[in-house]
């Protein structure tokens, strides 16, 4: 066997790894939580795009089958329309028909939301996620189970797209500035740039901005850590050990962003968009553990003999906490 096909066996060998149906559900739950809570507090978006300017409508995705903005009411609609079904979604109630309703929903959103001159990126991933999910049989209860194939591969490949997303924009980096990223001029730009962009709006600065920038020898290795997390995301899908350091680095790294620019990819940054790559049912089965282990006993009934004694106390009777597991 040659080592390209050896490799492309490996790769198909772990695309379609089993997995235990819990996992799936779980990440439905979690993710489609997210995302429907998002939707909510971000109202206000729904409400923006009402009032832009038509001239100002670039449409981009499944957005360019429209030949303009779409009415205020059907704008709504799409807004109570994915409220509902992302409730559902999450729910994992009627998910044959709402799985796929949802994630065709968010995909819309997420296209006509980038439409008005601006890639909305932070938007991009849990939408890929939402769509696989919403076409994979995730709808099953997070009650444990077998393993198997049918529920490993949509894992597999929201674990991809999450690790994809952080590669190619690392490699945009060095397509756009080069060598000169790792400089000091280039990363100092943006910083100064987005404390100048918010505070001509009349917001707070960012806590650490004028901090970084009074201290320019700190930027060059910040901007190397910065594409190291971005290029280095890859090997998070095959390196056990390398994957939890890496999620680390990446949630330190959105945190920077938030702190230095007030640029903070919630999905990401929450570690949200982080989680197909982790076997997310040992979290919650010990958490399960845990609870059971730290709910009060049932206090065992009293000795007879001990009625009338009330100067004295059975021993091993009362109410403990059971932490022995």
């Amino acid at each position: 066997m040659t080592p390209v096909r050896d490799l492309l066996r490996r790769l198909d060998d772990w695309l379609h790894e089993p997995a235990p149906h819990e996992r799936l559900a779980i990440l439905r739950v979690l993710i489609g939580g997210f995302v429907t809570v998002y939707l909510a507090v971000n109202v206000g978006e729904f409400d923006r795009v009402t009032r832009r300017d038509p001239a100002e409508f670039d449409p981009v995705g499944v957005a360019r089958v429209l030949s303009g903005p779409l009415p205020d009411t059907v704008v709504w609609g799409l807004f109570v329309g994915l409220l509902f079904a992302g409730v559902v979604f999450t729910a994992g109630v009627w998910f044959r028909l709402v799985g796929p309703l949802f994630a065709i929903g968010v995909l819309a959103w997420a296209s006509y939301h980038s439409s008005w001159g601006r890639l909305l990126h932070f938007e991009h991933l849990f939408t890929l996620h939402v769509l696989v999910l919403g076409f994979a049989p995730a709808g099953r209860v997070t009650e444990p189970g077998p393993a198997a194939i049918r529920y490993g591969w949509p894992v597999r490949l929201m674990a991809i797209a999450t690790v994809t997303t952080y590669f190619l924009t690392g490699l945009a980096k060095l397509r756009m500035t080069g060598l000169d990223w790792f400089g000091r001029d280039v990363l100092a730009d943006h910083i100064a740039y987005s404390t100048i962009r918010v505070e001509s709006i009349g917001g707070p600065t960012p806590p650490l901005s004028d901090w970084v920038l009074d201290r320019t020898w700190l930027i060059p290795p910040m901007a190397a850590a910065a594409l190291a997390v971005e290029l280095l995301a890859p090997l998070a899908l095959v390196l056990r050990r390398f994957r939890v350091a890496w999620a680390i680095a990446a949630i330190g790294f959105h945190a920077g962003t938030g702190l230095l620019m007030w640029v903070f990819f919630g999905y990401r940054g929450l570690g949200f968009g982080l989680l197909p790559l982790f076997a997310v049912e040992r979290g919650v089965a010990g958490l399960r553990h845990a609870t059971r282990t730290l709910r009060p006993t049932a206090k065992p009934p009293g000795d007879p003999g001990d009625a009338g004694r009330p100067g004295r106390r059975r021993r091993g009777s009362g109410t403990r906490l059971d932490l022995a597991g």
